[in-house]
């Protein structure tokens, strides 16, 4: 009894001790936060995994200030300049726990690829989405766009309840990411996911976008001993739909290898260009080539799918905005066919509703976390010792009341009159900045251009009678948008010729 009397006191007091050094003594102590987040992980992770987190850290800064202490190694930044201090710097990699591969595969990707590498995969690929690339991929993007429109307007004909109520209620959300998808799968390897044509989501959807397992095994790899264990005594058969993914991803870029003539510029086509004028240390790898394929197609209709039904919620909410809107786009064409991503990238309303609905639903409110190289760093005039975790989260920045007026309203015309002042877009970045910034930007505004506008033009959109349009804050975050369903009634726009 006296023994385990004993050694109870002495993990009690290693515990008591080691609270108070990360508290008091630590490097980090300086840095104002939670007490029990600064002791344990726990706090942190339970609330990652609940779904708050970035709401969460928006309190957490609206309490401790600009920099708030995480962690026991970590900081968040509220600070517009901590965008450049940290992410315009190639030695700021992804921390271990958030930069992990896939079970059983050794190939890097963009998500988990150490510094050199992950320039090599970018300049092969930056190529395949610049603004002349992206160009060339219009006619591809408006095919699925048609299609949709197609498919919605077929659901009106087939209403049971006559012409004279001539009205459909559809899950917006669910129809956007079928596009979404669709269109990554023809713009990566020619080939889509048939999503539209079968009207129901891909059999690997569910399970790419499960980004809350993400959040769970990144959790674990928290706790390297459990991490371990898991990995021992985790049957293979359970990563067999994983297996199952990436044995469809290979038999997809195989069979576009075979293709000699596609029907329009594609990934693939880029990396074979690449792949013939590099030199030896600047290919990459078959399956450095797979894995970053299926990345793209990850991030390429995820985003999409976040931002689209952001700005339709957004749209929904306000009806002056949806009035100005729609104002605008069936006034500047004649005929739908006059639509194209050029004409579209010079509305200015248009643009900045996006710009507004990337502000209050960016498509990754969580932080972007990486680790100070061992250099060590100034961020924000801050000093920041090496090993430490840093971050922005795109939600606390861009609702920051020192930076935006109105911060939780939505209000395009600040896009536009400049309201808010340079500070504005020197803190708007959403889809991040620096070499590990967002691949696809140009493309994924197309894409929101062309959806938004040619939906409007066809469609006149509202949300169903006696139902209140939830608060898009009400969904939880698991590093990405939950995304609840989007029920909305679309009608033929009467300005059309039926």
């Amino acid at each position: 009894m006296g023994i385990l009397l004993f050694g109870a006191s002495v993990v009690a007091l290693f515990w008591v001790t080691r609270a108070i050094y990360h508290l008091y003594l630590h490097p980090l102590a300086r840095y104002p936060g939670p007490t029990l987040w600064v002791i344990s992980r726990i706090p942190y992770l339970i609330c990652m995994n609940r779904g708050s987190l970035p709401y969460r850290i928006r309190q957490l800064h609206e309490q401790y200030g600009p920099v708030v202490r995480l962690g026991v190694d970590e900081l968040s930044f509220n600070d517009s300049r901590a965008w450049k201090d940290i992410y315009t710097r190639k030695d700021f990699l992804r921390p271990p726990q958030w930069g992990a591969r896939p079970p059983g595969i050794t190939a890097h990707s963009l998500i988990s690829a150490p510094a050199d590498d992950h320039a090599r995969f970018r300049k092969a690929m930056n190529p395949a989405f610049s603004e002349k690339a992206t160009r060339d991929y219009e006619s591809a993007v408006r095919s699925y766009m048609n299609k949709l429109l197609s498919l919605l307007g077929e659901s009106l004909t087939k209403n049971p309840r006559g012409p004279e109520e001539d009205s459909k209620t559809v899950d917006l959300v669910e129809w956007a990411n079928l596009t979404t998808f669709d269109i990554i799968g023809e713009i990566v390897w020619s080939k889509s996911y048939e999503c539209l044509d079968a009207k129901r989501g891909h059999a690997f959807m569910s399970v790419l976008m499960h980004f809350q397992a993400f959040l769970v095994a990144a959790s674990i790899k928290y706790y390297p001993w459990l991490d371990q264990i898991l990995s021992e005594i985790t049957p293979k058969s359970a990563f067999r739909v994983l297996d199952d993914i990436f044995k469809d991803s290979r038999h997809r870029f195989l069979s576009r290898l075979e293709m000699e003539h596609p029907a329009h510029p594609d990934l693939v086509g880029y990396l074979k260009d690449h792949q013939m004028a590099a030199t030896n240390s600047e290919k990459l790898s078959g399956p450095e080539i797979e894995q970053n394929l299926l990345t793209v197609v990850v991030g390429g209709s995820e985003t999409l799918t976040s931002a689209i039904s952001g700005a339709f919620h957004q749209l929904l909410a306000h009806p002056a905005a949806m009035e100005t809107l729609v104002s605008e786009v069936r006034s500047s064409f004649e005929k739908e066919a006059d639509i194209s991503a050029g004409a579209l990238s010079k509305l200015p309303y248009l643009n900045a509703v996006i710009d507004e609905t990337l502000r209050l639903c960016p498509p990754f409110p969580d932080a972007l976390r990486r680790l100070v190289p061992p250099t060590g760093a100034i961020i924000a005039g801050r000093a920041v010792d090496p090993g430490t975790t840093v971050s922005v989260s795109c939600y606390s920045m861009f609702r920051s009341p020192k930076i935006f007026t109105e911060p939780d309203a939505f209000i395009p015309a600040r896009w536009l009159d400049g309201r808010d002042g340079p500070g504005a877009k020197e803190a708007f970045h959403p889809f991040a900045v620096g070499p590990h910034n967002c691949l696809g930007q140009p493309l994924a505004r197309m894409e929101l251009r062309l959806f938004i506008a040619l939906l409007l033009w066809r469609y006149d959109i509202r949300c169903p009678q006696a139902q209140e349009m939830p608060k898009w804050e009400d969904q939880k975050i698991y590093w990405t948008w939950e995304k609840t369903p989007l029920e909305v009634v679309i009608s033929k726009a009467s300005r059309v010729p039926v």
